[in-house]
């Protein structure tokens, strides 16, 4: 099978826009931020995928526009229909493809498993601390440990001290609600009836609130149904959380 030049061409340019996407891609996602450990676990597992990704996606155009510049008609068995083809290509090369995506696959499934672990198992301390959050059309409502309870539409950030692991027992008054940490790479299935648990450790204190968000569809008003997350230093938490009910 001979290709011509604009065939090539086109081949070539498909590889190259490929590569391109995939580095904006990329280059798009690094300048999202992120801040705490979760941030960094999520961000090392979405490197890996991205980048055997990318070196699968690659590595099969490759193979393609190298089929397309070396293959011919000659020695070809002819189709006939109702009979397999005799001859089947290089074996070794299908066993070696095999070994290579079996590793991959090994490679991925046991980072993805210790991700979640390390998501879905809290690291707490002596200093950690439970807060219930519960999902409500449209608003977050907050419940700390010595009392303080109040809710996002009062405009009240949810309040953590910095290098504390918090965890939050998550859950729904109604619908489905989804509690979101975007900065944090943190999201917890807000659902009724049931109670599901994550954790957060943020490294550094914030001068500005993060954003807490619904990550899923909940109603009419779900774009509206945003908090704020405000980490602060340790002894400017502890002289707040002294002061008991909100």
């Amino acid at each position: 099978m001979e290709m011509g030049k604009r065939t090539f061409g086109a081949v070539a340019g498909s590889i190259a826009i490929l590569l391109l996407t995939f580095a904006a891609i990329f280059n798009w996602f690094q300048g999202l931020g992120g801040t705490g450990e979760h941030a960094a676990v999520y961000d090392e597992l979405f490197t890996l995928y991205w980048g055997l990704g990318t070196a699968i996606g690659v590595a099969v155009y490759i193979y393609f526009l190298w089929l397309l510049t070396t293959s011919t008609d000659e020695g070809l068995d002819e189709m006939t229909c109702g009979q397999a083809p005799v001859d089947r290509g290089d074996r070794k090369v299908a066993y070696a493809i095999t070994v290579i995506i079996t590793l991959f696959l090994l490679v991925l499934s046991d980072v993805t498993f210790d991700s979640i672990d390390f998501f879905e198992k809290p690291e707490t301390t002596d200093e950690s601390f439970t807060i219930q959050v519960t999902g409500y059309q449209y608003y977050w409502d907050y419940q700390y440990p010595n009392g303080i309870h109040y809710t996002s539409a009062t405009g009240e950030p949810l309040r953590i001290p910095v290098d504390v692991p918090v965890v939050f027992e998550v859950t729904s008054g109604d619908v489905f609600h989804s509690f979101a940490l975007p900065e944090h790479r943190i999201k917890i299935d807000a659902l009724p009836s049931r109670t599901n648990t994550g954790w957060i450790l943020a490294e550094e204190a914030s001068t500005e609130p993060y954003p807490v968000r619904c990550f899923e569809l909940c109603g009419d008003n779900h774009a509206i149904m945003m908090g704020e997350l405000l980490v602060m230093e340790k002894a400017d938490f502890d002289a707040w959380y002294a002061g008991g009910d909100a």
